[in-house]
């Protein structure tokens, strides 16, 4: 037996209140001396003894009253009456595992199709009145789920339901199957998992150790009422396949005509060799580029691929292999910004007419060589240079890159507009110089780790003479994606500028250490030369030194245009959020601020197109898309015309279609009480043999009522036999 609401039961302690009436009245009685009494002992012995039985017979009654009737308000359940009471009502929660693993199986009829249709047969046979749940196991749609009596909206429901997500997430899914049975109505309640049961969503090194296992029985059992657990085996295991790891990208941003070189990695996870495979490159959907490679079995291969754009805007690259039949992981999306130009701000704190002498001259040349040289080549980055009393708003919206050379300090509403720029996604580059007001920087801009400057400067070091300390750049691997490039000794070795004066800077160590911090170069003296902070959505990077030949050679070094080059590029590819997310992550995007609350529209893979109004964000709009659980493309169109591609990758964990074995499943089944099928006949002859639960308080409490009635009779008739 078991109890719907056992908390009531606590309603058996008004047992004493009976018995404590009873008690009290017992010990109220007066001894009156009297000499006759003697004559009528033999006859209060007999009545005694009777008045004693009536008593107690009454008493039993009464605290029998309240006892049942907390019983039956904690709702008892009477297992085995299946013979005597036939099919009864349920509950079921189908949990169907729509992972892209499921798209394998055998000839025209896929892992998923089968689960679909014993989800399908065990619907069909519930009993009128039944209700039922489905939840996914990839997607996030088993945030969702509710129960519903209408047996036709659950077969329209799964017949909606399609595979192609991410990993299946087994702990996930079965709590979110617990939270739904907990809110079902009927006492056999059952959970039925349909699923290939891989070893990297179930197995002890996956997705389910026995920790998480124990765990996860301890949930399932906590219920108002425990469910039965059922593990359904559908398809057959497929061990070969082969899927398109994550590729790299030689560039962050890109312009028109600058050539994308592509690495396409592929990874064979099966027995079965692959001696010519093909790898095709789209782009925009367009067949560009084919090339073939071998795999040997559980090998890795990658494929080089070259591309350049003819025109700006959003571009869709995709890369695809002819291997096996699980389409789900032969191919890889990725988004590709093309920009036509990126414009930066120069602010210059030292301006000169001579040439070379102005303090953003040498920088402005390394940013814009082929317009510096008057050839008739493009150059991506556009710059325009300012004073830093002309720094205003205005000028900060048309920038994605801000540049201070050697600015001395800026006013109270300039710092609140660069502030909120570079907050809302927008890249600053901090250089100084023998103008700066180093007071103002460490309180002010700074201020205390909470403002635009990373570190505060402590002081002057090194010498211009000759025989004076001087510095370089520490020769390492640079992790940075700013700095990576110079791993290759062919784009330049920073180590070969000589540093003559810089600014050191006060960094706080270990645990006040600020994680929002990176040192992407140090001199050889452990001083940081280069360090990146980010600010709300953007990013700042502050340099110990100038950024023309006043305090080193840097400028006259051939890696300074690349160096340059680079940390601007990618300043400027921090402005737009990330086109290319994993999935169940939303998607963001800037828009001009003209277009603040007009509507755009967002088309997911599978064609459904929703409106969103574009928000204001002081110095632009934006717009932000959630609903990203299915893999694949999305579109914006923005209320300009602008066509914006993002799209969402899942991981390759599923591309392991190794399964579990029949013993490891049994032991995960045991784990948490569960019964393994791997059939539709084997199902329904479990069914069969599996009892069904009765709930009883509606007997019981006819029970309850009739006990009260027979108190009052028998009340009334033993008061008229003492009378």
């Amino acid at each position: 037996m078991e109890f719907l609401n056992a908390v009531l039961l606590a309603g058996m302690a008004a047992v004493t209140i009976p018995v404590v009436i009873h008690l009290f009245h017992r010990s109220r009685f007066r001894i009156v001396n009297w000499g006759a009494m003697h004559l009528l002992e033999s006859v209060l012995r007999k009545n005694t003894r009777r008045l004693k039985l009536e008593q107690l017979i009454l008493l039993l009654l009464r605290c029998a009253i309240p006892v049942f009737l907390a019983i039956c308000m904690a709702r008892p359940v009477i297992t085995g009456l299946e013979p005597l009471l036939g099919n009864a009502k349920s509950s079921t929660v189908l949990v169907l595992d729509n992972s892209y693993s499921m798209e394998a199986g055998g000839p025209g009829r896929t892992n998923f199709q089968e689960a679909r249709e014993a989800a399908r047969q065990i619907v069909d046979q519930q009993v009128q009145g039944s209700d039922v749940a489905l939840v996914s196991m990839a997607g996030g749609a088993s945030a969702g789920a509710e129960p519903t009596f209408d047996l036709d909206r659950a077969r329209g429901e799964l017949s909606r339901s399609r595979s192609g997500f991410g990993t299946a997430l087994a702990y996930d899914s079965l709590r979110a199957a617990q939270a739904t049975a907990s809110k079902m109505h009927h006492a056999h309640r059952e959970i039925v998992v349909l699923s290939d049961f891989q070893k990297v969503s179930w197995g002890e090194e996956g997705g389910l150790p026995g920790a998480t296992r124990a765990r996860l029985a301890d949930e399932l059992a906590r219920g108002p009422v425990k469910p039965t657990v059922t593990f359904f085996r559908v398809g057959r295991e497929i061990t070969d396949n082969v899927s398109m790891e994550q590729p790299t990208f030689s560039r962050m941003i890109l312009g028109v005509g600058q050539k994308l070189v592509v690495h396409a990695n592929l990874k064979n996870h099966g027995d079965q060799s692959y001696p010519d495979l093909r790898v095709v490159l789209k782009v925009d959907g367009r067949e560009r580029s084919v090339a073939q490679t071998s795999l040997d079995p559980h090998a890795h291969a990658q494929v080089l691929f070259t591309h350049a754009f003819d025109t700006a805007g959003s571009h869709v690259v995709e890369l695809m292999a002819d291997a096996d039949p699980l389409t789900a992981d032969n191919g890889w999306l990725a988004s590709i910004p093309v920009w036509d130009r990126v414009p930066v701000l120069l602010v210059s704190g030292d301006p000169n007419p001579e040439p070379l002498r102005g303090e953003t001259d040498f920088i402005e040349i390394a940013l814009r060589p082929f317009g510096a040289a008057k050839v008739e080549l493009a150059d991506l980055i556009t710059t325009s240079t300012i004073e830093a009393r002309d720094l205003d708003q205005k000028r900060l919206a048309e920038a994605r890159v801000v540049l201070l050379a050697n600015v001395p300090q800026l006013n109270e509403a300039q710092l609140k507009a660069l502030d909120a720029f570079v907050r809302e996604g927008g890249g600053l580059l901090i250089f100084p110089g023998n103008r700066i007001n180093s007071a103002w920087y460490n309180t002010t801009l700074a201020a205390d780790g909470r403002g635009l400057l990373p570190l505060p400067v402590v002081s002057l070091a090194g010498s211009m003479n000759q025989a004076g300390t001087q510095s370089s750049i520490v020769a390492q691997h640079f992790e940075h994606p700013a700095l990576e490039m110079f791993n290759d000794p062919r784009n330049g070795n920073l180590s070969d500028a000589q540093i003559w004066l810089w600014y050191k800077m006060r960094a706080e160590l270990g645990r006040n250490a600020d994680p929002t911090l990176t040192v992407l170069a140090r001199l050889d003296t452990g001083d940081p030369l280069l360090v990146e902070k980010q600010f709300g959505e953007g990013r700042v990077i502050q340099a110990a030194i100038p950024c023309d030949a006043d305090w080193s050679n840097l400028p006259m070094r051939p890696f300074y245009l690349p160096l340059m080059q680079q940390l601007v590029t990618y300043l400027a590819s921090k402005v737009h959020p990330s086109r290319n997310v994993d999935v169940g992550r939303p998607l963001v995007a800037f828009l001009p601020l003209a277009d603040a609350g007009k509507k755009a529209l967002f088309t997911d893979p599978d064609g459904r197109a929703t409106e969103v109004v574009v928000a204001n964000r002081g110095t632009r709009g934006m717009v932000e898309f959630t609903q990203t659980d299915r893999p694949g493309l999305y579109v914006l169109d923005a209320p300009g015309g602008n066509r914006i591609h993002f799209v969402a990758n899942t991981d390759r964990k599923e591309s392991d279609l190794r399964q579990l074995d029949p013993g490891e499943l049994q032991a995960v089944a045991k784990a948490m009480g569960a019964t393994v099928v791997t059939s539709w006949a084997e199902y329904r002859q479990m069914d069969q043999k599996r009892r069904y639960g009765q709930e009883v308080w509606q007997m019981l409490l006819v029970g309850v009522l009739g006990f009260i009635f027979l108190e009052m009779l028998l009340e009334q008739f033993f008061a008229r036999r003492r009378t």
